[in-house]
């Protein structure tokens, strides 16, 4: 698809693309096509997405470039697109691409942000909404959605389904993205009161469901289960890997003093003028504590402690936008 670049219109467009966003926050910057009108065999579309709305979402805020479709492992961004049209009539989205390797990548050690102090879990919570509800996400290329319908058939709390778009023909992991009031994360079951016993049923139907879930991991191939929730301007992901049962549900049960640490993190961010976009969590099963592996900034810095993270050696066709088809609502923090 490569050619397709070479359109006079999208050629003049790269030259002056690249131009303006050649900084010192990426190392290398590239121009790809990353949408085009083509279909595959039975008529579908090869990357299902309206063109225009992903023009736009690109164009809006920075969009992460992951390394296959792994939550955990961004190597830069897609920082600007535009639709064309080529001299055949095929359209397609070309679009500027800059990758984090040898560029100003910040890390939190140098920046003096002590990534391992723990902070207690709430005493007291508001009670959530009658609204609140669950969102699940995947692609339903990599898993079935009958494995979701089970899943969900039983759930004492309202469920969402969205649909993920990755864009790979040969997945390594399967997604599952599941996105939770911010309040549920940093519900601690021993701790933390709530105003009402129907208040404290309401939360213990999240957390009821989230290890029900991690129970089903076991039936999958390659799982990543990425629970996400939505705190003061920033989306966090606690990415659970695998299907060590054990593991998973001790990664569950440290998880409410990781997301009051995360809130905290985020809010030291603001306050020095760094707001984040992203944060991402790991899960050290030797300390089982939650270590945050990367923040994405809102000026796209990168913050993380691993150069092995960002690295790549080649560009290949594994790299993907982690594309939305429903995205992720806010919901309460």
């Amino acid at each position: 698809m490569s050619h397709l670049l070479e359109t006079p219109s999208a050629y003049e467009w790269i030259k002056s693309a690249v131009s303006r966003h050649s900084n010192n926050i990426f190392g290398k910057i590239v121009p790809a096509v990353v949408w085009i009108d083509a279909q595959d065999e039975n008529g579908n579309m090869l990357v299902p997405l309206e063109p225009s709305e992903l023009v736009s979402e690109i164009n809006s805020e920075p969009y992460v470039l992951l390394n296959g479709h792994d939550p955990g492992k961004p190597i830069g961004q897609v920082i600007e697109g535009k639709l064309f049209v080529n001299q055949d009539g095929i359209r397609f989205v070309a679009a500027i691409l800059g990758f984090y390797a040898g560029g100003d990548v910040l890390q939190f050690d140098k920046l003096g942000f002590d990534t391992k102090a723990s902070v207690p879990s709430p005493k007291t919570l508001i009670e959530l909404p009658n609204n609140a509800r669950i969102q699940i996400g995947v692609d339903p290329r990599e898993i079935e959605p009958l494995w979701i319908d089970q899943l969900t058939m039983n759930a004492e709390i309202q469920i969402e389904r969205l649909t993920l778009s990755h864009n790979e023909a040969n997945a390594t992991i399967e997604l599952i993205r599941v996105g939770l009031p911010y309040l549920a994360l940093v519900w601690n079951p021993f701790v933390t009161a709530i105003g009402s016993e129907a208040g404290k049923a309401t939360y213990a139907a999240f957390h009821s469901f989230c290890r029900s879930l991690i129970e089903a991991l076991v039936e999958r191939r390659n799982p990543v289960l990425d629970i996400q929730g939505y705190q003061n301007g920033c989306t966090v992901s606690f990415l659970f890997r695998g299907k060590d049962v054990n593991k998973s549900f001790a990664a569950h049960d440290a998880l409410p003093k990781a997301a009051a640490s995360a809130a905290q993190l985020i809010t030291k961010l603001k306050e020095r003028n760094m707001p984040a976009q992203q944060i991402s969590y790991e899960f050290n099963k030797v300390g089982s504590v939650w270590y945050p592996s990367h923040a994405i900034l809102e000026d796209g810095r990168i913050i993380t402690d691993s150069m092995k993270l960002i690295a790549f050696d080649r560009l290949s066709a594994e790299l993907s936008l982690g594309t939305t088809v429903s995205p992720l609502a806010e919901q309460i923090n």
